[in-house]
C-alpha cells in the first residue's frame, strides 16, 4: 500500500511539472512572438529608433541638401537618378529607414517627375509636391518635439506598429504618425504620415 502511495504521488509530481514546463513555454511564445509592443519592452527600441532618427537627420539635414537630385536646367523638371539613389542610400545607411520607406519615397518623386512635373514649365518658386519636408511633414520645425517627444505604439500583426509622437511643437499641440517594422531584431521606419 505504501508503494502505490509513493508511486501516485511520483505520478502526480511529475504531471503537475510537467504542466507547470508547458504552461511557461506558452507564455514565452505569446511574447515572444507577439506582433505588437510588449509594454515598455518594445516600446523603448521603437521610441529610441524614432529619436535617434530624427536626431540624426536634424544634425544631417545641411549636407543632404547638397545632393541636388532635380533638374533645373531644361523646360520641365527631372530627375538625376543616380543623385535620387545616392540622396537615399545616406538614409539606408543610417539603421532607422527601411527599404520599403525609400522605395515608397522614389516612387513619389518618379510620379511627381511624370504626372505633375512632365505638365508644368520649368519656372522659379517652390517645386510642385515638393515644397515642404517630407520627413518633418512642414516647412518649419521644431527639432526637440521629433527627438524628444513622447511615443505610443499600436500592433498592426507581422512585427509592424502604429507609432504616434504627441507632444509640443512650436507652442502648439502636435501628433505625428509613423509606421514601424522589426527587421533583423531593428524597428526601422517603413512610413511618416504627412497626411497625403
Amino acid at each position: 500500500m505504501k508503494y502505490l502511495l509513493l508511486l501516485c504521488l511520483a505520478v502526480f509530481s511529475f504531471t503537475a511539472c510537467q504542466n507547470s514546463a508547458n504552461k511557461t513555454a506558452e507564455t514565452t511564445e505569446e511574447t515572444t512572438d507577439s506582433d505588437g509592443p510588449e509594454g515598455d519592452t518594445e516600446l523603448v527600441p521603437i521610441t529610441e529608433a524614432i529619436h535617434n532618427f530624427y536626431k540624426w537627420y536634424g544634425d544631417s539635414i545641411n549636407s543632404l541638401q547638397r545632393i541636388d537630385y532635380i533638374n533645373f536646367g531644361g523646360k520641365h523638371l527631372t530627375l538625376n537618378k543616380t543623385k535620387v539613389d545616392t540622396y537615399f542610400d545616406q538614409f539606408l545607411k543610417t539603421g532607422f529607414i527601411s527599404k520599403e520607406y525609400v522605395d515608397a519615397e522614389k516612387a513619389y518623386l518618379k510620379n511627381l517627375e511624370t504626372t505633375v512635373w512632365a505638365k508644368e514649365i520649368n519656372e522659379d518658386g517652390p517645386v510642385p509636391g515638393w515644397d515642404y519636408d517630407r520627413f518633418f511633414c512642414a516647412q518649419d520645425w521644431d527639432i526637440k518635439f521629433w527627438t524628444t517627444a513622447p511615443v505610443d505604439a499600436v500592433g498592426l500583426g507581422n512585427n509592424r506598429v502604429s507609432a504616434t509622437l504627441s507632444g509640443d511643437e512650436g507652442g502648439s499641440e502636435r501628433t505625428q504618425k509613423l509606421e514601424l517594422k522589426k527587421e533583423n531584431g531593428k524597428w526601422l521606419i517603413t512610413k511618416i504620415d504627412c497626411g497625403e
